[in-house]
């Protein structure tokens, strides 16, 4: 490799995700100055390592509406850290009205006269600073105050276009691509429209192409996020915004020949397990088309813990109640939480300390106790008060958490604890946004599994993550409880062909049942595409025709009538339906709820349900293996429940596989291809 000079190599500082303005929860009264803390100490290591400029990925600030306070603190550390006399090596080589056409000032701020700037500062918006379309916000405020060069803003949204920023150091370019965010699933649709186009930059060869962009890159809901591998192909380098977890080393990425960097947030917002990550910036270095991370720690950053603890068998507590066999078993609980909390936690969160004397001490905790007894379940509000002094958030720093109890001996209860478990699976606090799988995803998983391939009788796995994608997506609360009567159906249908009596036979003959159908996963798919499809016809024209009866003919699921139409030919004329069932995580984008406890159904649903109970257990003579399923309607319905508040839950790493550089070292990008 050729020597490489330092005249002919940018020095970036990239950043993402500041949220200037934050304020951790806590009833102490006092405005907490975290945010601006870590900001300048950003600032800082710009000024100590000369960067060309500074690269921010949107959510400078936290609220779309930055209070007075917010804003001044915002603008003083700017001017203080990128106001002065000084050369800047780089040029600007770019037509400035074309990028900047949003600006009430159309240029760089470093080429205006009448500003002194010797640290440029270039930043998209995020969704927590976003101006919603052509309306001015915090970015523009800061642009036209000649602070900060605010780029990737688009005043129309049907097709986005995006012009470089073309900057020359020496004899090394880099194109810079900015894009700010857009509602994510308005930019799936144009990215699988072919409607966001970035435009090449043809007049110099060896150009270093950085894309910075502010979306999902995991897929929370129905097609709201950005596909890593469909970015366009000539780009070298993505800086990604909005998500919470460091990962700033560049990652590969399979099917793409760009890499991928996520600084991450500077300051936790949520207290979930993501954000414990360490906390750090990037300083990019780029010499013609070989680039280099180098990743600078946050000093600043407030302590924060996160662990769990599980309560039932645990040995250690299991001891104390034996040994304090007076004791009430909830004091039992809280000496020991207590215990834990002062032995294993707070010493976590002093080795967390730096030095740094802007560093608040206080750290943030977040404990959570899994129990099954709610013998289990103790009042915090003495630990709250104990450790009022010594934790930031005291209020919130305990959280319990119900499993289920797998003591139960009954076949029926095994069933439920089964799903109980499926359902936890996916359960998460609101400040848990941070899952990273689909539940299709985690279903399959689930089920294929050696110890749990034989719990799932009536539906195949298909057949189920096909219901919950009509339970989720299309809001149907029926759905679960309706599929599963009609695979019941269908299997006594099929089960009186074989003439068995041994109630070990029949259930031989079910499991060989859902394996033939597990086979066959697009035709199993379509099956319960169709049968919703028929089902909701009639139902809407019972709605019609009889509207008064509506009800009592909804709680009729063991009808017979609902396999009339199941055995028609497979049609390809509902392909999108089949997409959507198919995909992962999917939901209804109108309901973005915050899912605490195992929800359960109300009203129509729960009227359905007992009658699905009565009538199964009337016809329990003729058929020996409809007792054993019976109770899974129920169940099923939680289940799904359970599952649509989790992916209404937010969060932040890639499912994707991902290989990481070397460190430290330049990666020639023109080998890339």
């Amino acid at each position: 490799m050729a020597e490489i000079s330092d005249s002919d190599t940018f020095k970036i500082l990239v950043a993402t995700d500041i949220h200037l303005g934050y304020q951790h929860e806590r009833n102490k009264g006092q405005l907490l100055r975290d945010s601006f803390i870590t900001f300048e100490e950003i600032l800082q290591y710009g000024k100590k390592y000369e960067v060309d400029f500074i690269l921010l990925g949107g959510d400078l600030f936290h609220d779309t509406k930055p209070s007075q306070n917010t804003m001044i603190e915002c603008m003083d550390l700017l001017r203080k850290y990128c106001y002065g006399p000084g050369d800047i090596a780089m040029e600007f080589l770019t037509d400035p009205t074309t990028v900047f056409e949003h600006c009430r000032y159309k240029n760089a701020n470093y080429e205006d006269p009448n500003i002194n700037i010797n640290m440029p500062v270039f930043t998209i918006h995020g969704n927590h600073d976003d101006p919603s379309f052509s309306n001015v916000g915090s970015m523009d405020t800061l642009s036209v105050a000649g602070l900060v060069n605010y780029f990737g803003k688009w005043m129309s949204l049907d097709k986005i276009t995006v012009e470089p920023i073309i900057l020359k150091k020496g004899s090394t370019y880099i194109a810079l691509y900015g894009l700010g965010f857009v509602n994510d699933q308005r930019m799936y649709r144009l990215i699988k429209d072919d409607k966001l186009q970035l435009k090449k930059v043809e007049e110099f060869p060896e150009c270093f192409n950085i894309l910075v962009l502010h979306q999902n890159r995991v897929q929370h809901a129905q097609n709201d996020y950005v596909p890593e591998s469909k970015l366009p192909s000539f780009l070298n380098l993505v800086i990604w915004g909005h998500e919470h977890e460091c990962r700033i080393m560049p990652e590969a990425v399979v099917g793409a020949s760009y890499f991928i960097s996520q600084p991450g947030s500077s300051i936790a917002t949520s207290l979930c397990q993501n954000e414990t990550v360490p906390k750090h910036i990037g300083l990019l270095y780029v010499n013609k088309l070989r680039f280099k991370m180098k990743k600078l720690k946050l000093n600043t950053v407030r302590p924060f813990v996160f662990d769990n603890i599980i309560l039932y068998n645990n040995p250690e507590i299991e001891e104390k109640r034996k040994s304090q066999f007076i004791s009430s078993n909830a004091n039992i609980i809280s000496d020991y939480v207590d215990k834990y909390i002062e032995d294993k936690l707070i010493p976590k969160a002093v080795a967390q300390l730096t030095g740094h004397p802007k560093q608040p001490e206080e750290p943030l905790i977040r404990l959570r106790l899994f129990y099954n007894d709610e013998q289990d379940i103790f009042e915090t509000a003495g630990l709250s008060q104990k450790y009022c002094d010594e934790v930031l958030n005291p209020m919130s720093m305990i959280l319990f958490r119900k499993t289920a109890d797998t003591s139960k001996s009954s076949k029926h209860t095994i069933i439920d604890d089964t799903l109980d478990d499926l359902a936890d699976k996916f359960h998460f606090e609101d400040e848990e946004r941070g899952w990273t799988q689909s539940v299709q995803g985690s279903i399959k998983e689930y089920f294929d599994s050696e110890e749990n391939k034989d719990l799932l009788t009536v539906l195949s796995v298909t057949g189920l993550n096909e219901t919950l994608s009509q339970y989720i997506v299309k809001a149907d609360e029926e759905a679960i409880q309706d599929v599963i009567q009609n695979k019941i159906n269908k299997i006594k249908e099929h089960m009186k062909k074989q003439h068995l009596e041994n109630p070990e036979e029949i259930l031989d003959k079910i499991k060989e049942y859902r394996d033939e159908r597990n086979e066959k996963e697009e035709e199993e798919s379509r099956d319960v595409i169709n049968f919703m499809s028929t089902r909701l016809s009639k139902k809407i024209g019972t709605h019609y025709n009889n509207d008064d009866n509506s009800d009592d003919d909804d709680d009729d699921v063991d009808d017979d009538n609902h396999d009339s139409d199941d055995d028609g030919n497979d049609s390809d004329d509902d392909n999108e339906t089949s997409y959507v069932g198919r995909g992962k995580g999917k939901q209804n984008t109108s309901t973005r709820g915050k899912g605490r406890g195992r929800a359960r159904s109300k009203g129509t649903l729960e009227k359905a349900s007992r009658s699905t109970k009565a009538n199964v257990t009337n016809k329990r003579n003729k058929d020996p293996f409809t007792a054993a399923l019976s109770v899974i309607p129920n169940k099923g319905k939680q289940l799904g429940k359970q599952m649509q508040s989790t992916i209404n839950q937010h969060n932040t790493t890639s499912l994707s596989q991902l290989r990481q550089p070397p460190v430290n070292k330049y990666i020639n990008v023109s080998d890339s291809d």
